[in-house]
């Protein structure tokens, strides 16, 4: 498990921590594989462990009464999820599926809240990273609220790079970007729309794509 430590400790909620307390989590800390398509949540369940992503990628979404999918996030290498269960048994608002071979770190709640309660700066850590994770959940709905589809996915594609994305000189390359139909769900809007609107990203040099593998400037001027 050691061989995770920089990765786990790369986590905001776990970077106050010193290298002996990052020893006592490993201890509580377990590995599991999830296959593509495996569910590891259904909305509704009960949450009662936070997963680190080491390898793969996760997709939170919902489904409405006719079926229709809204991904609300993806998480990659490095992400995490599940962080409200650490403080108690909570029932998921969301799916959220493994869309590639995916390898976890995970934490279960009643083992992290013994080491919680006895590390102050642990705990304002966390208390930090919700608090940005809320202020990032306002301003992704305010944004949708104004931002046109064009936007929108150009917004969408930020996001992506900001987490996965390696810089070039003036340009972001994301290696393994989402599909037009994950693009389609997240900006909640048509395959069509989403094609028709990066035809014209493409044509304004603000983009561009080679099979699944965009490149953007790192500031949308739209």
């Amino acid at each position: 498990m050691r061989e995770h430590l920089e990765r786990i400790k790369g986590v905001s909620f776990f970077s106050v921590l010193k290298e002996a307390e990052i020893d006592v989590l490993l201890r509580i800390a377990r590995i599991k594989m999830f296959n593509k398509g495996y569910v590891i949540f259904e909305e509704g369940d009960m949450r009662n462990a936070f997963h680190i992503l080491l390898k793969g990628k996760v997709k939170v979404s919902l489904y409405d009464e006719e079926g229709k999918e809204y991904i609300l996030d993806i998480i990659g290498e490095g992400g995490f999820f599940g962080e409200l269960s650490l403080f108690d048994e909570l029932t998921g608002f969301a799916n959220i599926i493994a869309i590639e071979e995916t390898e976890c770190v995970v934490i279960e709640r009643r083992d992290f809240v013994n080491l919680l309660m006895g590390n102050l700066l642990f705990t304002l850590s966390i208390v930090k990273t919700l608090l940005a994770k809320l202020r990032a959940a306002n301003e992704r709905i305010k944004g949708f609220a104004l931002l046109n589809v064009e936007k929108r996915i150009m917004q969408y594609l930020t996001e992506i790079s900001e987490k996965s994305g390696i810089r070039v000189k003036d340009r972001i390359i994301i290696e393994r970007g989402p599909t037009q139909i994950e693009i389609a769900k997240y900006c909640g809007c048509s395959r069509e729309t989403v094609s028709r609107m990066m035809k014209g990203l493409v044509s304004k040099g603000t983009l561009s794509v080679i099979n699944k593998q965009y490149t953007l400037r790192p500031v949308y001027q739209g």
